[in-house]
């Protein structure tokens, strides 16, 4: 049975996908620390990875599949609450809430944010969560704001931890998500359907770049599901 590192919000989706879909396709799913995932990968423990980092390793091949925007998360009364958009200098403005060191998701933050280190000082430096659901609900009980990829809005700590979000003006405010495996890897046909089924249940927060780009266009003659909206 193939081993397949997905990030949970797509995983779970496209596990359930899979088996309706592709009734030959068993997913065996993780989720860890890019770097932990590399060193699997390169030992042949998991066959493919979802990463949201550039990788640069003639061993490896990587598959763009969509980019995905960052949204800020705000606690409901914060003084940001009716802007429409959130441009860098007001980010600047505030405390920015990160996950602990080792997670790619805080580096892509400050680099939203311009940022080049961490604070040391304040409330910015002693709090910093393990996960993304722990940050929402600090932001929830008022202790700073965040950034968060447009996937992890439809949680339910979204809106049960007194949590909003607005768009940024930003250029480049994304991340890049590809599908990564191992060069020389026999199943490349069970890679093209776990590829394929992501971007067919992909919601309209993000924008596919990969096979499926152009909902409702032929595919080898068959016409592709759209993307569902939220």
């Amino acid at each position: 049975m193939p081993s397949y590192s997905l990030r949970a919000r797509t995983a779970i989706r496209s596990s359930a996908c899979c088996a309706w879909a592709r009734p030959g396709l068993k997913l065996a799913l993780t989720e860890e620390l890019t770097a932990q995932l590399l060193v699997r990968l390169r030992e042949h423990k998991l066959d493919t990875i979802l990463l949201a980092t550039p990788i640069d390793d003639a061993e490896l091949v990587a598959r763009p599949l969509f980019v995905e925007p960052f949204w800020l998360a705000l606690p409901r009364d914060h003084a940001l609450y009716g802007r429409e958009h959130i441009r860098r200098r007001e980010l600047n403005s505030l405390n920015l809430l990160l996950l602990a060191e080792g997670h790619c998701l805080a580096d892509q933050m400050m680099d939203v944010c311009g940022r080049t280190e961490r604070s040391e000082t304040g409330e910015e430096a002693d709090l910093r969560a393990a996960s993304l659901e722990t940050l929402l609900q600090l932001v929830g009980a008022g202790m700073g704001a965040t950034l968060v990829p447009a996937l992890a809005m439809r949680g339910a700590w979204m809106t049960d931890a007194g949590v909003v979000t607005r768009p940024l003006e930003i250029a480049n405010a994304v991340r890049r998500i590809s599908l990564v495996w191992r060069k020389g890897f026999p199943r490349i046909a069970a890679i093209d359907a776990l590829a394929d089924t992501i971007l067919t249940t992909l919601p309209n927060t993000v924008r596919p770049i990969g096979r499926l780009a152009h909902a409702g266009t032929t595919n080898g003659g068959k016409r592709t599901p759209r993307r569902r909206k939220l």
